[in-house]
């Protein structure tokens, strides 16, 4: 859930609210109240709330489901598309080389920064570094507290090696990048398991389908750098693994909560066997091991929106059988911990059954006697003395608006079946910090509470909503230590002062201040935001803006951690005006359309004039989709488009739409929208049932006008784009399983033919999101994948893979943008990793895209026997063995390629004097000969060709760090 900001729309949206509601004028400070929170203004007028998982899954599922909606099997058909995308060829839009399929040399390094993507020809990652993204596992190497594991639900797993300053990808070229469990080896740090799949309310539970399905349980033995898959948890048994923990007295033994129920493995992972099958719709959820016995006392707590259970048993290693330790009626969802310092001490927090209401608090439980059956008291009910305590699974401000003194009215939101966190500090059994919207602290044993976070504050008070998981730093003592780790919705963050005052009472939630605990964001490089959508902005590309799931709309740029939000809910597309990078669209959830002429500083309402049906609670019953696309007509900024079941076009910047259409193709929604650049009377407009409409007389549309429409496939039209100079040639993908992905018109969409190709040249079975055209090269496509990014340099008759250096991820938009020097760089905005950008100056137009470069140089510089294999080599290239494989006056040197942004070991060749590196890194120019223009890094104009000079800090605009200076 973001930290939504003030928009003059929300005012009004609650303005009129609070009329209907209340029968008259809405409350004021002299009538009855202070104002409302900015951000908690913002929440209430985004009705629904501003996060909305579900229907965000909902949207997800309706992409991918296939044309015929047979039942699929997601994983295996990933599985697939994985298994052709490593036999396909890759190529390089950097450098312009063709490389050999992952199958035959593995993967490239993800580069850490701009001067290694240049050298090594690869991605560049843009962030966000600092927005982070749900984040549901956390741990701690107890050896060495600066080093830290954290993973997103759709980001995979991060590490860092400094205590959060900055954080480094682990397993982007895994086949999985859902991770929603981690767990170390309590005798061995460097052994990690993580469980990928987040099972908490999605596809038979949610009732919605489930995008973020896993695959089984990934191992490490070396503290990250390689991972590995556990054939054994390869089965449906393990496309949920909720929590996984490790055993202190056999670290061999681990366990397992999955939707199948408890699995325990005696051998590190290598099989496994259910010992726990609950029979219960979503499984197991939470698991608690004891660490001062013999024994293995395993606790599972089981259940989500139903009655839940909580079994404990004595000795989880094979011995004896489960009991059920705690079944209160009615409880849902729980959550179970440990007191680390008096084991004998278990705490159950459960959640009531229900999606919204009933999922506040049912209870927290305790028992001093390890969890033994009848052990068990009730210390907290949601009617019970505490105002506070029941609030803890809840949106507490947004409930007590009236009592905390604000012109309400109140609201209730209720999330346990989601966010249901409760962990107990290591030094004292009796407090205990518990979580769901906000986190709360008790320091008698959970009988009275009060809140240690203020989601809606912009103050050090907040962190970010939604909780999800605790980790203590390993000296962590109550009082010289009181270092807490947290992860959330809005990724990772830390307090240094976690014990120390907070308010108890019905108003402690009313104030900020009432709280001394602040918190600091670990979001350092930490990239794992989800993209629907983003742009580039002129002049030169080096901001970017774009829409996210759970974090709104952010601004970014220049730099990783320079980033912020500029709008909540959950974002969608965005644009910009070429001629005024100050004008910007953007939009909420459904088809919340907005602009802003500050460059996002404030927003004003965008959709006047628009009759669809967008607040409906029920998806079936909504005309637009959850993120609605627009656009901005590439002939005119001023023009807009948009649509539901109707097309809409705004012709005064979004200031007042007309209709633009009839009723559109039944049963569908508007999916994608295309202007012709060429000719902006020609437009397409996709639908999620996969009709495309046409018109080439678009500007004069009207309610009455029908679109023809043709069908290629069924299924989900997820991108149109126009060839730019031929305003009858055009693309559409599709987003759908089964059947064919890409498809091109050559007569304005009146008949379309399949560009999928076959054989390892073809584009496997997996949703394809985003087409984009090469404006110098028209032959040259690109396409965003839910696995990366592909590449045809034939017009689509052959296919490569372009994400070298580049994650497994979901890349849901794409963009091509021409810097005034002519530099054309492409950006790629993917659901849960970020966005990134390449340099497309290496790319070569014409044939040869389809072959594999069957005579190209099989491997980039760097890797295995490139200059033996591919000729001598220049100063900088590697890897060489000997004088020889280096080009004339060059010499082979050992061990130094990590001057050159390859592997430490790689010998590369040489200069005289040792030139250090590549352009941009080291003092290329002062000791490799003086530069040309585009070239750094120099110190003074004579590092430069004679006419050129030296000019600082401009790096970043040519693919190096932004502090290299650079001859022009």
């Amino acid at each position: 859930m973001p930290i939504p900001r003030l928009l003059p729309l929300v005012l009004l949206a609650l303005t009129a609210a609070g009329a209907v509601a209340a029968g008259g004028p809405p409350p004021t400070p002299e009538n009855g109240g202070e104002p409302v929170p900015e951000a908690v203004r913002s929440f209430l007028a985004e009705r629904p709330p501003a996060d909305q998982p579900d229907r965000a899954e909902r949207l997800y599922q309706l992409k991918r489901r296939p044309p015929d909606e047979r039942p699929f099997d997601v994983v295996e058909a990933y599985r697939r598309a994985r298994r052709h995308l490593e036999a396909m060829p890759r190529y390089a839009t950097r450098s312009g080389r063709f490389l050999p399929p992952l199958a035959k040399s593995g993967p490239l390094p993800v580069p850490a920064g701009a001067a290694e993507a240049a050298a090594l020809g690869t991605w560049e990652p843009l962030g966000p570094g600092n927005v982070g993204g749900r984040t549901r596992a956390l741990v701690i190497d107890p050896s060495d507290p600066r080093v830290m594991y954290a993973a997103g639900v759709s980001g995979g797993v991060w590490k860092s090696t400094d205590g959060g300053r900055r954080w480094r990808p682990q397993s982007d070229l895994l086949p999985i990048l859902s991770v929603s469990a981690l767990a170390m080896d309590p005798s061995d740090p460097q052994v990690l398991y993580a469980g990928t799949g987040e099972g908490f309310f999605r596809e038979v539970v949610r009732g919605t389908a489930l995008p973020l399905r896993g695959a089984g349980i990934l191992k490490t033995t070396d503290g990250g750098d390689r991972w590995q898959r556990l054939p054994a948890t390869a089965g449906p048994d393990f496309y949920w693994v909720n929590d996984v923990v490790v055993s202190a007295v056999d670290p061999r033994r681990v366990y397992a909560a999955t939707r199948a129920g408890v699995f325990r493995s005696t051998d590190g992972g290598d099989s496994w066997r259910r010992i726990l099958d609950p029979r219960v719709n979503g499984g197991c959820t939470d698991l608690a091991l004891r660490s001062d016995r013999p024994t293995d006392v395993l606790f599972a707590a089981c259940g989500m929106f139903e009655q839940a259970t909580l079994y404990r048993h004595p000795a989880a290693e094979g011995g004896g059988g489960w009991q059920v330790s705690l079944r209160d009626p009615g409880m849902a969802r729980t959550s179970v911990t440990l007191a680390p310092s008096r084991q004998d001490v278990v705490y159950a927090l459960a959640a009531g059954p229900g999606r919204n209401l009933g999922s506040g608090v049912h209870g927290l439980f305790r028992s001093d006697r390890g969890g033994e059956p009848g052990s068990w008291e009730v210390l907290l009910r949601a009617d019970g003395p505490d105002p506070i305590g029941a609030l803890l699974l809840s949106n507490a401000i947004i409930q007590n608006l009236v009592a905390c003194g604000f012109n309400g009215p109140d609201s209730s939101f209720t999330f346990g079946w989601y966010t249901n966190l409760l962990a107990v500090d290591p030094t004292d059994p009796n407090v205990l910090f518990a979580g769901g919207v906000d986190l709360f602290r008790s320091d008698d044993g959970g009988r009275t509470w009060g809140p240690i976070n203020f989601w809606w504050s912009d103050g050090p008070q907040n962190s970010h909503a939604d909780m999800h998981v605790i980790a203590f730093h390993p000296h962590y003592d109550g009082s010289t230590n009181q270092t807490l780790y947290l992860g959330n919705d809005g990724g990772v963050y830390a307090t240094d002062n976690a014990r120390a005052f907070r308010a108890t009472g019905p108003r402690s939630i009313c104030d900020p201040s009432n709280s001394s605990v602040t918190w600091r964001s670990l979001n350092n490089f930490y990239g794992v935001t989800q993209f629907y959508h983003g742009v580039p902005l002129p002049p030169n590309g080096q901001r970017v803006i774009g829409g996210t799931q759970d974090n709104g709309t952010v601004l970014g740029g220049p730099g990783i951690n320079g980033w912020r939000q500029v709008l909540g809910g959950d974002g969608g597309y965005v644009a910009v005006d070429p001629g005024d990078p100050s004008r910007l669209f953007a939009e909420t959830q459904n088809m919340g359309i907005v602009r802003s002429v500050d460059g996002g500083s404030t927003w004003q309402a965008a959709t006047e004039g628009i009759v669809e049906t967008t607040g409906a609670s029920d998806e079936a019953d909504n005309s637009v989709l959850f993120i609605t696309p627009f656009i901005l007509d590439p002939n005119d900024p001023s023009r807009l488009w948009t649509g539901g079941q109707r097309l809409w076009r705004s012709d005064d910047g979004g200031a007042s739409w007309t209709q633009a259409s009839s009723r559109l193709s039944s049963a569908g929604k508007v999916s994608a929208i295309a202007i012709s650049p060429v000719d902006p009377d020609r437009a397409l407009v996709g639908l999620s049932n996969g009709f495309i409409h046409r018109s080439d007389r678009a500007l004069t549309a009207g309610r009455t006008t029908d679109w023809p429409a043709a069908r290629p496939r069924g299924g989900f039209v997820s991108w149109l784009a126009f060839d730019p100079r031929d305003p009858r040639l055009a693309y559409a993908t599709y987003a759908g399983f089964g059947g064919r992905h890409l498809w091109r018109t050559r007569d304005g969409g009146a008949s379309w033919q399949s560009l999928d190709g076959s054989g390892t040249t073809g584009i496997p079975d997996v949703p394809v999101h985003a087409v984009v055209i090469d404006p110098r090269d028209p032959q040259r496509l690109y396409l965003g994948t839910d696995l990366g990014v592909l590449v045809s340099l034939d017009g689509g008759a052959g296919w490569a893979v372009e994400n070298t250096g580049f994650a497994n991820a979901v890349t849901e938009s794409l963009a091509l943008f021409a810097r005034p020097s002519g530099r054309l760089d492409l950006y790629a905005f993917t659901h849960g990793r970020g966005a990134w950008r390449v340099r497309t100056d290496g790319a070569a137009g014409g044939g040869g895209g389809g072959g594999g470069g069957g005579d190209a140089c099989p491997l980039p510089p760097g890797h295995g026997r490139f200059c033996s294999e591919c000729g001598p080599c220049d100063a900088g290239q590697g890897d060489c063995d000997n004088d020889d494989e280096c080009r004339d006056g060059l010499t082979c040197t050992s061990d130094v390629g990590a001057d050159f942004g390859f592997g430490p070991r790689i010998d590369v060749c040489t200069a005289p004097g040792g030139c250090p590196a590549a352009p941009g890194a080291g003092d290329f120019c002062d000791l490799c000969g003086p530069c040309d223009a585009g070239e750094g890094d120099c110190d003074r104009d004579s590092d430069c060709r004679p006419g050129l000079r030296c000019v600082q800090d401009v790096g970043a605009d040519f693919g190096f760090g932004p502090r290299i200076d650079v001859c022009l």
